[in-house]
């Protein structure tokens, strides 16, 4: 899934090449993803000039004036920039015709969103409601202390609840608790002050470094930015997906374990 530093990558790729386009023509598909794209409501975009894109976490706002979209990747989407005229490809969904530009958003699994919302309204919407504050804003280490406060929750828990923070997903959670010696499996409320306060740190320096270096594809290519480029933070990965390799700082073998129905990996060595 793409997390806060792919869809910020992504964020930056739409404001160079769209920001300042005028709408010229729209295709939506009545198809279910979290929620129905309904065709009819992307229409008034129509004329429409695109004058921001913001990002809420692992959300991205299209500002139209009066009008925003609200976009989600969910686990498999993308959002390119393309010709007039390229052909669709699989899994396209949303096409926005701008002067001298096309949108297209796929979206294989269909576990993203696309809605069209008054921007005056957009407080309400509610997947934005219930977001924690940005794991890139000021604050984050106070935010991790009283969380961890409240819960037994494995600290890996907390981190990938966007209640508490929002934008961190698996591959910056792992990542972040590699860095700051902090095993996943840990109680958040054991943890001591000083640790939770060297993750707040943590955080904020791996994302900045992955955005910087365009995000992480890994493997199996799933992730690009709107311009079709890849990102190129897999190589500096810890211990995220590298299970039986060795940590990159103390050479022990990478484990994995299940955590919540997902794949958690530490080394065994710096992380206590």
């Amino acid at each position: 899934m793409p997390e806060l530093p792919e869809v910020e990558t992504v964020r930056r790729s739409l404001s160079a090449r769209l920001v300042g386009r005028r709408v010229v023509g729209c295709r939506a598909r009545a198809v279910r993803l979290r929620s129905c794209v309904d065709p009819a409501s992307w229409q008034p975009l129509l004329g429409t000039t695109l004058v921001r894109v913001e990002r809420r976490g692992k959300f991205l706002l299209l500002v139209f004036g009066e009008l925003s979209a609200v976009l989600h990747l969910g686990m498999s989407g993308r959002l390119l920039v393309v010709a007039p005229g390229a052909p669709l490809q699989p899994h396209t969904h949303l096409t926005l015709h701008f002067e001298g530009a096309e949108l297209h958003f796929q979206d294989p699994r269909r576990f993203g969103r696309a809605e069209v919302w008054p921007t005056a309204r957009l407080a309400e919407v509610p997947a934005l409601a219930g977001l924690g504050p940005d794991a890139l804003a000021e604050g984050v280490e106070e935010v991790l202390l009283a969380a961890a406060a409240r819960t037994r929750a494995p600290i890996r828990s907390v981190l990938l609840d966007q209640r508490v923070v929002a934008g961190l997903g698996n591959i910056y959670a792992t990542e972040a608790l590699a860095r700051a010696g902090i095993r996943p499996t840990r109680p958040a409320g054991g943890l001591a002050a000083r640790r939770l306060r060297r993750l707040a740190l943590a955080i904020r320096s791996v994302l900045e470094e992955a955005i910087a270096a365009g995000g992480t594809t890994l493997q199996d290519g799933g992730f690009q930015d709107a311009e079709g480029r890849a990102g190129f933070f897999a190589v500096e990965l810890c211990v995220y997906g590298r299970e039986g390799l060795p940590c990159r700082r103390c050479g022990s073998s990478v484990r994995r374990l299940a955590l919540g129905g997902r794949s958690a990996y530490f080394c065994p060595r710096c992380q206590r």
